[in-house]
């Protein structure tokens, strides 16, 4: 049982428990990997957001009649 306890304890140890960038553990290749994947998706979705919201505020200041609908 000593052996499956220690084992366990290892796996917890590697976990991540946030997904804050100061608490993962980025010796680690595949948290490497996962988490610069994951925040450059998540920034390209960001900015893709962000432009979206600031060419609807622009068109609509700009009160352009000629819409589609």
């Amino acid at each position: 049982m000593f052996g499956v306890g220690e084992l366990l304890c290892a796996e917890l140890k590697r976990s991540v428990s946030s997904m804050l960038p100061m608490d993962i553990p980025w010796y680690d290749p595949s948290h490497t990997v996962f988490f610069a994947a994951l925040y450059g998706a998540l920034s390209v979705i960001g900015i893709g957001l962000v432009a979206s919201v600031i060419l609807t505020i622009k068109r609509m200041k700009g009160g352009e009649e000629s819409g589609h609908h």
